[in-house]
């Protein structure tokens, strides 16, 4: 999966994966070096949608700026499942 992520959506992953839990902390490590079992994808890919229904969306239920971000690593991460 590394190679589909480019530098912004690395810093992002760490920064979903970053609360403390050292699981989440070994989820980023993985997606960032392409490792993630089917499972792990599936993980980041709900932390990704959590994060999106939370603070990516206006109050009219479109993406902002940063939902359109995080729609585009969703994208990134989900590659790796159609491969």
């Amino acid at each position: 999966m590394n190679e589909l992520l480019n530098f912004h959506q690395k810093n992002l992953i760490i920064t979903l994966c970053s609360d403390g839990d050292v699981s989440k902390r070994s989820l980023a490590e993985k997606a960032i070096n392409g490792i993630l079992t089917s499972d792990e994808v599936e993980e980041l890919c709900n932390l990704i949608s959590n994060e999106f229904m939370l603070n990516g969306i206006t109050e009219s239920f479109e993406p902002n700026d940063y939902g359109k971000e995080l729609e585009n690593l969703l994208d990134a991460v989900n590659k790796n499942r159609i491969k």
